[in-house]
């Protein structure tokens, strides 16, 4: 199959994955036993193991409770369903044709869901310790880019509480730069906590540069190869 031999998966059952890309739609109008919903609580419990264990390495520094919020952003439909789709899943599901015609083929909850199902397929076909490395390399790297987006999450909300918490102060954007014609501006700003500067962000919007700047902020924080901010302060500009 197209998929397997994209990302280089020996899975030799291939009736498992095709009944992953079922949707309940299609399996009712076409009379079949079965749809992907079984598939999909499974690859929803591969998942969590998977990505917890991949954040608990990743990020040691890491809160619970920060853990936790990047989990959920990482697995959440939405981003899940976007990644869905640049996988090409959405071509691949099949539906039934209500569904079709109600445009479910680019849903991301749907597309997210038959992700899940997808993976808990692989699960049954190559085990564990075979689809480790793809899901952490296809699946969790890209997530973690979408969630660090605008579109799917607030880093600004999450850097100020972080701040409060950690400097009882709390983050100041300064914009440094603006270019471009009035039709088509590129904003650059900083964040800065007392007065040193944190992260750096651009964007066609100053509020998308003020959330990429909180976003490199915050992840230098928990991130092992930067100290935190109880080590020593942070680079200034």
């Amino acid at each position: 199959m197209r998929f397997l031999n994209r990302y280089n998966l020996p899975m030799q059952d291939l009736d498992l994955l095709d009944r992953a890309l079922t949707h309940s739609s299609y399996a009712f109008e076409h009379q079949l036993p079965y749809n992907n919903e079984r598939l999909e609580f499974l690859g929803d419990a591969v998942f969590g193991l998977v990505v917890s264990d991949y954040l608990y390495r990743e990020f040691p520094r890491a809160s619970e409770g920060v853990l936790s919020k990047q989990k959920a952003a990482m697995v959440s439909r939405p981003v899940l369903g976007k990644r869905a789709q640049e996988m090409g899943l959405g071509e691949m599901i099949l539906l039934g044709k209500g569904e079709e015609l109600s445009g479910a083929r680019q849903r991301p909850v749907l597309l997210g869901s038959a992700l899940e199902a997808v993976v808990g397929a692989l699960y049954l076909g190559l085990g564990i310790s075979r689809i480790t490395p793809w899901l952490v390399r296809e699946v969790f790297e890209r997530a973690r880019e979408l969630s660090h987006t605008e579109e799917f999450s607030d880093f600004k909300s999450v850097l100020q509480e972080y701040v409060q918490k950690n400097f009882q102060t709390v983050p100041e954007y300064e914009l440094v730069l603006e270019s471009g014609p009035d039709h088509n501006k590129e904003f650059e700003v900083v964040v800065k906590i007392n007065n040193k500067v944190y992260g750096r962000g651009s964007g066609h919007r100053k509020k998308i540069a003020e959330n990429q700047a909180a976003m490199h902020a915050y992840w230098s924080f928990i991130h092992p190869q930067v100290p935190s901010p109880n080590d020593k302060a942070p680079p200034q500009d």
